[in-house]
């Protein structure tokens, strides 16, 4: 029977099963919130949800593979089965990576999904493609960390810090990518600047990751060959606290409440087709027209309606997200006042 789990000097397995599990139970509940969404408000799902779910799926069995590790004594000093938990922690290691990528992944591909000009479209791609090779790159280099026939064995291993600090770099620069991508896709938009910011704001929850990338990067240069499954336990804290939040992130532009105001007015002007509606009057004197200028400030804004996904439309009718980079037409009006004709004098 495995040792209970505990929090002190010599033993943080409680700190890791607490962080584990708490972040996941939240991943989930954001995960199964972005479902409801899309199945009961605005859907269909895209690629990006597809991917993000994916994503959470291979989280929970990070989280898996760290009870199972924990079991075996990883984050204490003295583990029941060292070769176990290290080969527990390898595996998480790569399930991680699965995870953090699926989640960058996911929102390239809703960046992707919302842009109109076909050089952004490129742009995502050309970022689709940038991060695709990290996470296989980050993958090889996990896998063959240390000796070929052995290369969950940290002990023996004295170069796998480094390589981590090489991947955290890259880490940082696909996030800093993903961060710029949202900033170039309001930039030509119709939208007032505060609308524009919480745009912006929702995609650059991404800055809060990099600091957790930073922060995890700094707990693993202090790890020692000596004591390795404990000294490593902060390092598998910040991992999971990286991991689901990364996961989390990826759902937040989807949220209703931080997207309702992205929602710039497609389809909702109260013309149709461009025409004025004249209303049918009863026999009287007959009128003559007199034009008046309509001030400059009651000018209206003609978006058209057609060309818009349907994906997008279903968006608009929930309140969700909805941005586009429209060419729009001002039509100024004039009101017409109509004064009675004086007629002939009697003879």
């Amino acid at each position: 029977m495995a040792a209970p789990y505990g929090i002190s000097p010599t033993d943080r397995s409680g700190v890791i099963v607490i962080a584990a599990t708490l972040f996941m139970s939240w991943m989930v509940l954001v995960s199964l919130f972005r479902v409801y969404m899309r199945v009961a408000m605005n859907g269909p799902a895209g690629w990006d949800d597809v991917v993000v779910w994916i994503g959470g799926a291979i989280g929970i069995g990070n989280v898996g593979a760290i009870m199972k590790g924990v079991s075996q004594g990883l984050g204490r000093i003295n583990p029941t089965d060292e070769e176990g938990a290290m080969k527990a922690l390898y595996t998480a290691d790569l399930l991680f990576l699965a995870s953090h990528g699926a989640s960058k992944v996911s929102v390239c591909l809703l960046l992707r999904r919302l842009g109109r000009e076909g050089a952004y479209i490129r742009l995502c791609t050309v970022g689709l493609a940038v991060l695709v090779l990290w996470f296989l790159a980050s993958l090889l280099a996990v896998g063959l960390q240390c000796e070929p026939s052995q290369p969950w064995n940290l002990t023996q291993c004295h170069s796998f810090v480094t390589g981590w600090r090489a991947m955290t770099a890259f880490d940082v620069i696909t996030e800093a990518l993903l961060v710029g991508l949202s900033i170039r896709l309001v930039w030509g938009v119709q939208m007032r600047r505060t609308q524009k910011a919480g745009v912006i704001g929702a995609f650059g929850t991404r800055i809060l990751i990099v600091a957790l990338i930073l922060v995890r990067q700094c707990y693993l240069n202090r790890v020692g060959l000596n004591n390795m499954l404990l000294g490593i336990s902060n390092v598998v804290v910040a991992t999971e606290v990286l991991l689901h939040s990364s996961l989390m992130a990826a759902t937040v532009p989807c949220l209703k409440p931080f997207v309702i105001a992205f929602n710039t007015g497609w389809g909702q002007g109260g013309q149709k087709d461009g025409s004025y509606l004249r209303s049918e009057t009863s026999e009287g004197p007959p009128f003559k027209a007199r034009s008046r200028p309509y001030p400059a400030d009651d000018e209206i804004t003609m978006i058209p309606t057609g060309g818009a996904r349907k994906c997008e439309e279903n968006l608009e009718a929930s309140g969700g997200l909805v941005i586009h980079q429209t060419r729009e037409w001002s039509l100024r009006t004039e009101y017409i006042e109509m004064q009675p004709l004086k007629g002939p004098e009697p003879l």
